[in-house]
């Protein structure tokens, strides 16, 4: 399968011809790579993500602590009975206790040290901890690669976005300058007598449509440099325009259920989907392990000093084992294992989503690859066929057999026509990029082959009129 899923545009590059090679998109996507916010977001979301694995390997792994101490301690002796001597010598037999010493006070200081050192030999809420931790490191990286390919799709289609808008307003200027003539002309028959007033206001009013058409123009192309600035983090002034035809490709394999299969095993969305519900399972396990006992093997050794009248100077070392048991918590754990099965519920209904999401994407993405090489040239030959219509028009309007308005509504399904064919171009390529990102094979070749079909010329649009300043 994995040798059956090569990229569509794999073979457009081939087909290129050897003077595009404009290298802009590429240019774009390394900046996007460095500037664009939400893939570093993804980047630093992975990075704390997958701090999860040494954090669980903490709770298994042996536990150290030291404590270290000096106490001044006051001790006031209120009254000491203690037996005099001579009756513990057997003296005579008039001997009596010594009669008890008066109160004391000593001042002296405590000094002390230990180490306690600490192994789980058994503690399964850790152990699954650990378990839980590998999912969870899984989901992080099928979530940033999610976001790698994200990002190519997202320049690619931003990109293709200010193409669009640009190849729009070329088309509107076209127009508007073939308006513009087609007004003076009937202007000047309207002065001889050889047209009536009508022919000049309809070609007035196309004009002036098309006037307001090429400013909304103006203003979609600004907006779409904007958006993709925002992907690269800077201004965009001027990007390579994609050659006039491009080879069209069908998807390789033919099967949309191949691609189906495919993205079902490689989509990165889907994978931390799965993932996410993988680690929300282990999570289930992670609290009922608060059932059972923890066994670990303790060790500690420590040295008391204390200058007081019966102080001791000691050291004492312990080796043994300590077995902790909570058996009832308030119902607590029991709790937490219906919430954490709850939760394990929702993530599998979120994964079984996800996987219904992909397999309808993939499949609207399939048929729009389908659907968008015949739209491309359908909408080429329709560019043709308008501009026969247009000259017929032409002509017939010198003979006589056609009017103004004829032409008009011509010049206007031509610039139709024109628009609707380099749109359908775009189309179809976001589709192509969308179908291999659907089945986790978009790659930064992919946008290497397009970038075959930008032509390094970059014409210049002339400026948008001034507006007159108030007087």
């Amino acid at each position: 399968m994995r040798r059956l899923l090569i990229g569509t545009l794999s073979a457009v590059a081939l087909a290129a011809p050897a003077v595009a090679c404009a290298n802009d998109l590429m240019d774009v996507y390394r900046l996007a790579k460095d500037q664009d916010q939400t893939y570093q977001a993804a980047q630093h979301q992975r990075d704390a993500s997958v701090e999860v694995r040494p954090q669980a390997w903490s709770y298994v792994l042996p536990q150290v602590t030291g404590q270290a101490a000096i106490d001044h301690d006051r001790l006031h002796v209120l009254s000491s009975n203690q037996s005099g001597s001579s009756s513990l010598n057997g003296g005579g037999s008039g001997g009596t206790p010594s009669p008890a010493s008066s109160a004391a006070t000593q001042y002296y200081s405590t000094r002390g040290y230990s180490v306690n050192l600490s192994q789980a030999l058994f503690n399964w809420s850790a152990f699954a901890t650990l378990a839980q931790s590998s999912r969870q490191v899984a989901e992080a990286e099928a979530t940033l690669e999610a976001a790698r390919q994200g990002l190519i799709g997202r320049t690619a289609s931003a990109y293709f976005a200010v193409l669009s808008a640009l190849d729009t307003l070329r088309a509107d200027l076209d127009a508007q300058t073939s308006f513009k003539q087609q007004l003076d002309q009937a202007q000047k028959k309207f002065e001889v007598g050889l047209a009536a007033i009508t022919d000049v206001r309809n070609a007035q009013a196309s004009y002036d449509t098309a006037t307001a058409t090429v400013i909304a123009d103006r203003t979609a192309l600004d907006n779409a440099k904007r958006a993709l600035g925002l992907i690269i983090g800077k201004p965009v002034d001027t990007v390579a325009s994609l050659q006039e035809e491009i080879p069209l490709v069908a998807p390789n394999p033919v099967s949309v259920d191949d691609w189906s299969n495919a993205a079902a095993k490689d989509n990165p969305t889907l994978m931390s989907a799965y993932y996410a519900a993988e680690a929300a399972r282990k999570q289930i396990e992670v609290y009922r392990g608060a059932y059972l006992p923890t066994l670990s093997a303790v060790g500690s050794t420590g040295r008391q000093t204390s200058h007081s009248a019966f102080g001791d100077d000691a050291i004492t070392d312990v080796v043994g084992l300590s077995l902790n048991w909570n058996i009832f918590q308030g119902g607590l754990v029991t709790s937490q294992v219906r919430q954490a099965r709850a939760s394990y519920d929702q993530a599998q209904a979120q994964y079984e989503l996800q996987h219904r999401t992909v397999d309808q994407n993939t499949r609207n993405d399939y048929e729009g690859v389908i659907s968008g090489i015949a739209s491309v040239r359908a909408n080429r030959q329709a560019v043709l066929s308008n501009q026969t219509s247009l000259d017929a028009t032409i002509v017939g309007l010198r003979v006589g057999t056609r009017t103004e308005i004829d032409v008009l509504n011509a010049r206007q399904a031509l610039a139709a026509a024109q628009k609707s064919y380099y749109q359908s171009r775009y189309t179809y390529l976001n589709s192509t990029l969308a179908l291999k990102q659907d089945a986790g094979r978009i790659s930064e070749q992919d946008l290497a082959d397009i970038d075959r079909l930008l032509v390094t010329d970059r014409s210049t649009l002339p400026p948008p009129p001034s507006t007159p300043s108030p007087q």
